[in-house]
């Protein structure tokens, strides 16, 4: 249950070689029990097996790292001299960097190093840790330590010239493996690791010829494949280096090293749908690597899943509060996807109280303006929306004056339909009634406004051209302009006061009195059919 290649930090691309994390079970929702008897020290060993134990059963990771945990703490009692508990230190540093929290991990590793500076397993993983975190030269004396009472461990002297190569010691690293060669001319690893070593040097000819070595012995390693993947990718050869990663996965489908660089490819090609398989593969095997979870955020949002990509961000603070990519990435999210301004600007907090030497102002800029835009299109919106209303309430209250207008106007064509006129007059009242009723089922108060106006304009006009007399009696809205018994009467279908214009029932306030003879507006003939208003035929029979 501990580390067994060399390894180094994820960046932009993916190490050649990383080493991976032992794998633990535990989904379950059983917790480890621990017996302990009051009055006497607890045995850091029940925790062990109580967290072993708890594995087995499929216990939560959570549980059985707490359960580590307190095994390893036990040495800071008060009341008891407890020593460290070496493997309770290890393993609770094993299941704390599987949780993410790789800084804790660390700790523990260091703890249980203090017990026992040879403990081989904690030698490995405290390392890789701290390769992963870019501290490749706190990485070198842990292992200088190591092998000073081992010095013929070639997998740790392996790795040491790997660190080495990390720390940017590159000569002493090439070196060190060019020692190991000679002893053993077919070691695959170190050939490996020489491939890293050039490569971090930027010397991709000599990484790939160091990794054509290695594959004449291994040739279905696929984690010489990846590395020779990452050399093209490095050369600009991007068909090339994806060939290598595929080849890699088809090798090993949960390679690592060979999902993060294809995902972190598809990502820079707007793959979207690869991009989150390959990071998916990658979290299955390893749930704690923060690069693949925030590149699987990045997939999410390019497939318009923001929600889930903002959980993916979630998942990384749950267990590093501080990350500052996942910080950065979440707030834009919240701020540019989502609209969830607030929650974007608390973020951005978050961050400021995080990473107080960073700016960040240039973002928060943009999502206050937004803000600020937001707050104005509302302001807008609601001013509209009262302005409708008051439009909507005029207009109810208008429409009943309107409908009196109209059957006002009929009574004065019925007063004066003795007078002597062209039947055109008539004909326009028609259309103007006609553009009334429009109006007033349109409820739009503007539009009866207009339709008012033209009435008003043409009634004037009638009194003016047709009677020659003036439009007092009309303008004065205080006259009814009665109809006479006389001129209601004399006239064939004249209305004699109190009936109706027409045919119909007399209107009442809130109706328009329909024009007489008019036919209904649905039932009149299109307009290139219609013969002349003097000569006109029912429809049905209209000429061309």
């Amino acid at each position: 249950m501990h580390l067994i290649k060399y390894g180094s930090r994820f960046s932009s691309i993916v190490a050649i070689a990383a080493l991976a994390l032992i794998q633990m079970g535990g989904c379950g929702d059983k917790k480890p029990a621990v017996d302990s008897v009051e009055g006497e020290a607890p045995d850091p060993q029940a925790y062990v097996n109580a967290a072993l134990k708890s594995m087995d059963e499929g216990g939560k990771l959570e549980d059985v790292a707490s359960t580590f945990q307190q095994g390893c703490d036990l040495h800071k009692s008060e009341e008891f001299q407890i020593p460290i508990h070496v493997k309770a230190c290890f393993n609770a540093g094993v299941m704390t960097a599987k949780l993410g929290d790789k800084g804790k991990a660390v700790s523990y590793y260091k703890t249980a190093l203090k017990a026992d500076p040879g403990y081989k397993p904690a030698v490995q993983n405290v390392t890789y840790t701290l390769l992963q975190s870019g501290k490749a030269d706190e990485a070198v004396p842990y292992y200088e330590g190591y092998l000073k009472a081992n010095p013929d461990d070639t997998e740790m002297v392996n790795n040491y010239a790997g660190t080495l190569g990390e720390a940017g010691k590159y000569d002493e690293g090439v070196k060190v493996i060019e020692d190991l060669l000679f002893k053993d001319p077919k070691d695959t690893r170190a050939y490996k690791t020489l491939a890293r070593i050039y490569f971090l040097q930027g010397n991709y000819r000599m990484s790939q010829l160091a990794s054509a070595n290695a594959l004449k012995f291994t040739p279905e390693d696929a984690d010489i494949h990846n590395n020779i993947g990452l050399s093209f990718l490095k050369e600009g050869n991007d068909g090339d280096a994806v060939a290598a990663f595929k080849k890699a996965l088809e090798l090993d489908e949960a390679n690592v090293q060979a999902n993060m660089n294809l995902g972190l490819i598809a990502l820079k090609a707007a793959d979207w749908q690869n991009a989150a398989e390959c990071f998916n593969r990658v979290l299955g095997k390893d749930p704690g690597n923060a690069d693949a979870r925030i590149g699987l955020a990045v997939a999410y949002r390019g497939i318009a899943e923001f929600d889930s990509a903002v959980e993916e961000y979630d998942k990384i603070l749950k267990v590093d509060k501080c990350n500052q990519r996942a910080l950065l990435n979440k707030a834009v999210v919240q701020g540019l996807f989502i609209d969830d301004y607030k929650g974007s600007l608390k973020t951005y907090d978050a961050h400021r109280k995080c990473h107080p030497d960073i700016s960040i102002e240039d973002r928060v800029a943009v999502i206050q303006k937004a803000v600020a835009e937001e707050e104005d299109i509302k302001r807008q919106t609601a001013e509209l929306e009262r302005q409708l209303a008051e439009l909507d309430r005029q207009a109810a209250e208008y429409k009943p004056k309107l409908v009196a207008k109209t059957a006002r106007a009929q009574r004065v064509f019925t007063k004066y339909q003795d007078v002597e006129q062209d039947p055109s007059w008539a004909e326009q009242l028609d259309i103007q009634i006609e553009q009334v009723q429009f109006a007033v089922e349109s409820e739009d108060f503007m539009f009866m406004q207009e339709a008012a106006a033209y009435l008003d304009e043409f009634v004037v006009s009638y009194y003016e051209y047709a009677l020659e007399k003036p439009a007092d009696e009309w303008t004065d809205e205080s006259n009814p302009i009665d109809v006479p018994v006389d001129a209601a009467g004399g006239a064939e279908g004249a209305p004699t006061e109190g009936e109706p214009a027409g045919d119909g029932e007399a209107p009442t306030e809130g109706e328009a009195a329909p024009a007489e003879e008019a036919a209904p507006a649905e039932e009149a003939a299109p307009a290139e059919e219609a013969a002349p208003a003097e000569e006109a035929a029912p429809a049905e029979e209209a000429t061309e």
